[in-house]
């Protein structure tokens, strides 16, 4: 089986706090809601392993940031050779949404590869009687930036395996890609100090 494991495969998760971040990590490595749990006050880290057909996986490390805005200046030490990021806002909370968009986004940019995958998780969807924001406007912008959206509920565990396995597909696919422009590139060099005869 052709594995990424080598390779830091590095999804921060990103958002005000209490969004539902942690529920959202708890949900997909434990299968486990729990209704409530703490803040976090620095970054969790857990890993979690996805394989698809033709023998391929690749292992997700998966970083839970803190959303206090007295944290934030932390959060960047964690932005460091990420590949991914999961920008999360609850659909019950306009301001979680403006947020993603007036500064984790900008955070983002500012502190990660500009190859960086964006996904926009649009939390707790089994709530849409208070919802405060609608799906087209968080595809809306979620389409301006380029990013995978996804509707989830870390409660109801609603969408959250297809969140990871779509970053975990796109970052198997750049991997590779990386592998093989590398190898082109050995080709070439190769090819060049060579000599005739």
């Amino acid at each position: 089986m052709e594995n990424n494991d080598e390779v830091e495969n590095k999804v921060v998760l990103v958002g005000e706090t209490s969004v539902g971040k942690t529920c959202i990590i708890t949900q997909l490595i434990y299968g486990k809601f729990k209704e409530f749990i703490e803040s976090s006050l620095t970054a969790q880290y857990c890993q979690k392993n996805f394989e698809f057909p033709g023998d391929k996986s690749i292992k997700l490390d998966i970083w839970d940031t803190a959303g206090q805005e007295r944290f934030r200046s932390l959060n960047r030490i964690f932005y460091s050779n990420a590949k991914a990021a999961i920008l999360v806002y609850d659909i019950t909370n306009q301001k979680s949404f403006d947020e993603i968009k007036n500064y984790w986004y900008g955070q983002i940019k500012e502190n990660c590869s500009k190859n960086i995958i964006i996904a926009i998780a649009a939390n707790k969807s089994d709530l849409y009687e208070d919802r405060e924001v609608s799906n087209e406007i968080g595809e809306e912008f979620a389409n301006s930036i380029n990013a995978i959206f996804s509707s989830i509920s870390a409660k109801s565990d609603s969408g959250i395996k297809d969140l990871f396995e779509n970053i975990a597909k796109r970052m198997l696919n750049n991997n590779l890609n990386l592998k093989a422009n590398k190898t082109i590139i050995i080709k070439n060099k190769k090819k060049k100090n060579s000599k005739c005869c």
